[in-house]
């Protein structure tokens, strides 16, 4: 639940606030980016593009604010961004929501070996890993 709400946040509770710094600055520019080219009028808004407002929800907590807001903006033209720079900015945020999805699902899987990568099993006890047959 805290990785939706904050991309790194189930990284950084996992204690892994390397991984987390990272999903959060990785996750937030590209948002932010998206919201500053085509504004939170027009970008977080369902009825532009539903698809796109779905994928936008991967990153929950920055969506619900950024639908708040903008619900409470009026609608007057300097808050509307027209094509080419909603479609970009739209695009910006739906892939933002999806790497969040991509670090949620790392997330659980590193709660589930207790923070170690989904191959944990893979490495020798040293870290280091397998030598391939032959080689």
């Amino acid at each position: 639940m805290l990785a939706w709400l904050v991309p790194g946040a189930g990284h950084f509770w996992l204690g892994l606030r390397g991984l987390g710094t990272v999903y959060f600055v990785a996750i937030t520019l590209p948002f932010l980016t998206g919201v500053a080219l085509g504004g939170v009028k027009t970008t977080v808004n369902p009825r532009a593009n539903v698809w796109l407002f779905l994928a936008e929800m991967g990153v929950g907590g920055y969506t619900t604010v950024g639908f708040l807001a903008s619900q409470a903006l009026p609608d007057r033209p300097e808050y509307i961004c027209y094509y080419p720079g909603a479609d970009v900015a739209q695009i910006y945020l739906a892939v933002a929501g999806l790497l969040n999805v991509l670090a949620i699902l790392d997330a659980l899987s590193r709660a589930q070996t207790g923070g170690l990568p989904v191959n944990h099993h893979e490495l020798k006890p040293g870290g280091a890993p397998p030598r391939e047959a032959g080689g």
